[in-house]
């Protein structure tokens, strides 16, 4: 059980020691839970910080179920069997992209930190943690597509066969917590409130304060 994100950002740091003060290395956080662990591994490693935006595809019919996801790149998958099963057309989804990219960029501009260059670079990938995978597997396939040369995810908590699979997709892969009777992220956090864009755009402007990078 873990006090709250920061806290549990503070137990990240301290097993990705190895890669403090490296050059080529950049912590990225999935917003907006994975901002505040993001900001004590970024803090604590003395590397840049910079957030990676991953949304769902929406279905036609259930706004809260997923039949893809796209990131702010413009990477995306989409769930084949999905689209059959519910006749969902290709000009659904591209719609629902360009909705979502313009969306994200939005959100980019509001929290008012520009992308850094993830070419040739050693990238942690930090969340709160890990339910089905479905953000952070793409996730990682776009940032290796921007040309990241290793890719190390690292989060709290996630279920032992989550964690295979992204061993399986990443180079490294750190996880405090392995539960067998995994429910949901929450369950494991004595705070885990829904955090604001404000609490992100703070965080971020803080971490901007300390930092040294460009």
């Amino acid at each position: 059980m873990f006090k709250n994100r920061e806290s549990a950002g503070v137990l990240l740091a301290s097993k990705l020691l190895s890669y403090s003060n490296s050059n080529d290395v950049i912590v990225v956080a999935l917003p907006r839970g994975g901002v505040p662990l993001a900001f004590e591994v970024a803090n604590k490693l003395h590397v840049p910080l910079d957030i990676f935006f991953v949304k769902k595809i929406p279905s036609p019919y259930n706004k809260e179920v997923a039949v893809g996801s796209v990131t702010e790149t413009g990477y995306y998958y989409t769930d084949n069997h999905a689209k059959k099963i519910l006749h969902i057309s290709d000009d659904y989804i591209e719609e629902n992209i360009k909705e979502i990219l313009e969306k994200m960029h939005e959100k980019r501009e509001l929290y008012g930190r520009a992308s850094l260059s993830y070419k040739d670079k050693t990238i942690i990938i930090v969340d709160d943690g890990i339910a089905t995978g479905a953000s952070m597997f793409l996730a990682i396939e776009a940032l290796k597509n921007e040309g990241a040369k290793k890719l190390i995810v690292a989060v709290p908590v996630a279920p032992p066969t989550i964690v295979e699979k992204l061993k399986a997709q990443s180079d490294e892969v750190v996880v405090l917590e392995i539960p067998k009777n995994f429910q949901a992220v929450g369950q494991f956090y004595e705070d885990f409130h829904q955090l604001s864009d404000q609490e992100v755009i703070d965080i971020l402007k803080f971490s901007g304060s300390l930092s040294t990078f460009t």
